[in-house]
């Protein structure tokens, strides 16, 4: 692990030079929105800290290793800056908004209305005065379009949550400054030599006209990002107990199975799959369970979890069932699932010991995360949904190098066709389609358990260290992926890794001095020095334990927390302690800074932890920048597109006038294939395509064909720029 910085010594010289660290230190106190000059002669570290090198080395370079030589701005004048950073949640901003004051490990007391801790302390390092003149609950996008009507001339930063796009186009109006201008000053040496070690970062984030207006928020690259978890007592007390009292009431099937046919999993070598590097798992023949239980005469909860007990016993070498979808040899694929997912509503009664409750085999967190009932399209053949970890990240990369809009393909049709026959058999929680109810679903259905609650849920798509917290539920962990034919392959993969985010800030023409330029420069190239990565990461360095590490499940060391910020996290976050750090300490914000896994994996339970481990430790892939994976249908399937675009005036006009394609009416046209076709019960009104032409039609009728032409010309000309 890298050394923990604490303050730095100057060496302001005129000609290029060579920076070198100094030792560590506790930070010292400045909890007030004008920070005072308590570092005049203190100038940014050298190092860099490109915090994502250790866990993902195959997508970014060790820019630590990278010497920096390089210009700094003069820091012995205090320089105002004032920013507007916009999260939609007063909260998460600059600002402390908490009704209680909070003292800190060194005494200071932080009240409502001044600077959040780590602000103060990068103010008082940079010896900037810091202002936060955003509205405190405010949009980003309302953010921009009040601000653009000035030309963003009331702030010298501005920044916010899925604006990345915003902040580019406007960059390419002069609004915003091309922080190439300031690379090539030399204002922001470890910026550059993050950008020089990581170039696919500078690549995405380089607009059509070759500036950079922009720093993202870079999560952990390389990292996975969401993954299936479940109760795991469900699946034993289904399919380990012996003489279980099972459910008996009918249950009415729609879904015929995907592996069937022609498409039987038994062929081209996938009855064998492999869980780790080495160990085989084989299923004995080509017959299907979903087959199966759909030929039983009667079906209910017993008929249908004794089928799947038995043609596991045929097909596989588990000493208990549960092995089939649990643990490092789980080989189940997406029929398997559906099997498991009827047995689980169809024992409603026996799950819940009699509770009467209904069981829903998956649900989303909340209903605005509706669309990861979508990413079960990777194992209906990989069909592909998201390009990057966003919902509004529709495209993907075909084997001739273009674009295609993945909402409109005939696969994703046939996906929603099935999710429609898992809908009609109730595997999905229908409360999630509404986009009114604010309700936290997993809260409510893992969390009610020892209640009277009247739903219970099993499965969720999501992160591993809040999903598994021991508050929530202590039965929940993590398991493999469904093992599918995917680009032609068969393999384990999740379409989901960390990535560019949209989100990140700029610094604004009109409003700033070239003064105040070239010190916002000094606070976006902070965030890449050790020390910056270090209080942006965990928090203040006097909040951290220096001589006892944090040993991670990829085997690297990150810095650990004195008891003071698990205390406090305790008293006032619930033990949430990514939450104390945003809301309470100002640390972890979308702004322009890399990411790193350290903090998640200490904050994840033992059972979050060990599911870590085992998808850490099997044959699992997931989506890159670089690309890689096995040989296939598709040499880009693996390959993540960049989080924005760079449009022209021309090419922006061109959408507002003859595209209609509104990300919300898509998706809300897409649920109702999934929520009304196998039923055939849709309201009055309500379109529902009856097959792919109908389909296709709805997105061509409102310019398919110009939408993907533009994005194209849009992404050909990204990469013409980065030739």
């Amino acid at each position: 692990m890298k050394k923990i910085a604490g303050h730095f010594i100057a060496v302001l010289l005129a000609a290029m030079m060579i920076f070198t660290f100094a030792g560590c230190s506790k930070t010292e106190s400045s909890s007030s929105t004008s920070a005072s000059a308590q570092a005049a002669t203190a100038a940014p570290a050298s190092a860099v800290a490109s915090t994502a090198t250790e866990t993902a080395a195959a997508e970014t370079e060790s820019a630590s290793e990278v010497e920096i030589v390089a210009a700094v701005p003069d820091l012995s004048e205090n320089v105002t800056l004032r920013f507007n950073l916009a999260y939609n949640n007063r909260s998460r901003t600059m600002t402390y908004n908490q009704n209680a004051p909070l003292t800190l490990s060194d005494g200071t007391v932080v009240s409502a209305g001044m600077l959040k801790p780590m602000w103060s302390y990068v103010a008082s390092q940079l010896n900037s005065t810091f202002q936060d003149v955003g509205i405190q609950d405010a949009r980003a996008t309302d953010m921009i379009r009040t601000e653009a009507a000035t030309s963003f001339s009331s702030a010298n930063i501005y920044g916010g949550n899925s604006i990345a796009d915003q902040l580019m186009y406007y960059g390419t109006r002069g609004m915003f400054v091309n922080l190439n201008d300031l690379v090539d000053q030399g204002l922001m040496p470890n910026f550059k030599a993050y950008l020089d070690a990581n170039p696919t970062i500078r690549e995405y984030i380089t607009a059509y006209d070759g500036g950079i207006y922009h720093v993202p928020y870079i999560a952990e690259i390389g990292t996975l990002a969401r993954t299936h978890i479940i109760r795991e007592s469900w699946v034993t007390k289904l399919l380990d107990v012996e003489n279980a009292a099972y459910d008996t009431a009918d249950f009415a099937t729609y879904y015929d199975g995907f592996y069937v046919g022609d498409n039987a999993r038994f062929g081209e070598n996938g009855g064998t799959v492999e869980p780790k590097e080495g160990v085989f798992v084989t299923k004995k023949t080509d017959e299907n369970i979903i087959e199966i239980q759909n030929a039983l005469e009667v079906k209910n909860g017993e008929t249908l979890t004794k089928a799947l007990i038995e043609y596991i016993g045929r097909n596989y070498d588990y000493e208990k069932p549960s092995e089939l979808y649990l643990g490092d040899m789980a080989a189940y694929d997406i029929d398997e699932l559906t099997a498991l997912f009827r047995c689980i509503r169809a024992n409603g009664l026996y799950l819940t010991d009699g509770a009467r409750a209904d069981v829903w085999p998956f649900f989303s967190r909340q209903s605005s995360y509706r669309e990861d009932l979508l990413r079960f399209s990777t194992y209906f053949d990989g069909v592909r949904t998201n390009g990057s970890d966003s919902y509004e990240s529709r495209w993907t990369i075909d084997e001739n190098g273009q674009l295609q809009y993945t909402y409109s393909t005939e696969g994703m049709y046939n996906v929603l066709s099935m999710l429609s026959d898992w809908n009609a058999e109730g595997l999905i929680y229908r409360d999630m389609y509404d986009l009114t109810n604010k309700t936290n679903f997993r809260s409510a259905l893992w969390g009610s358990d020892g209640t009277d609650a009247a739903q219970y849920g099993f499965m969720t798509y999501d992160w591993i260290a809040s999903s598994t917290a021991d508050a929530l539920n202590p039965d929940t962990v993590v398991i493999l992926p469904p093992v599918a034919k995917i680009n032609g392959v068969w393999q384990y993969y999740i379409d989901n890794a960390r990535v560019i985010k949209p989100d990140g800030w700029a610094i604004s023409v009109a409003g700033s001095t070239e003064e105040q330029i070239e010190r916002a420069a000094a606070v976006f190239d902070y965030f890449f020095t050790e020390e910056g990565s270090l209080v942006q990461n965990y928090g203040l360095l006097m909040d951290l334990d220096t001589e006892n590490t944090f040993v991670g499940p990829d085997g690297n060391e990150y810095p650990s927390y004195d008891d003071w910020v698990l205390d406090n996290a305790s008293a006032v976050a619930n033990g949430d302690l990514s939450v104390f750090l945003r809301d309470w300490m100002g640390s972890q914000m979308p702004i322009g800074y890399q990411k790193e896994i350290g903090f998640e994996y200490q904050y994840t339970s033992e059972r979050g932890f060990e599911g870590w481990e085992l998808v850490g430790n099997s044959t699992t892939l997931i989506p890159s920048y670089s690309g890689e994976g096995p040989d296939g249908d598709n040499p880009n399937y693996y390959t993540l597109i960049p989080p924005i675009f760079s449009l022209t005036d021309r090419q922006q006009e061109t959408l507002n006038t003859q595209v209609n394609l509104d990300p919300q009416n898509v998706v809300e046209y897409m649920f109702n294939v999934i929520r009304y076709k196998a039923l055939g019960n849709a309201p009055a009104g309500t379109e529902v395509a009856d097959d792919y032409a109908e389909y296709l039609k709805y997105f061509t009728d409102r310019g398919l064909d110009t939408y993907v032409g533009v994005y194209q010309a849009a992404y050909q000309n990204m990469l013409a720029m980065n030739e």
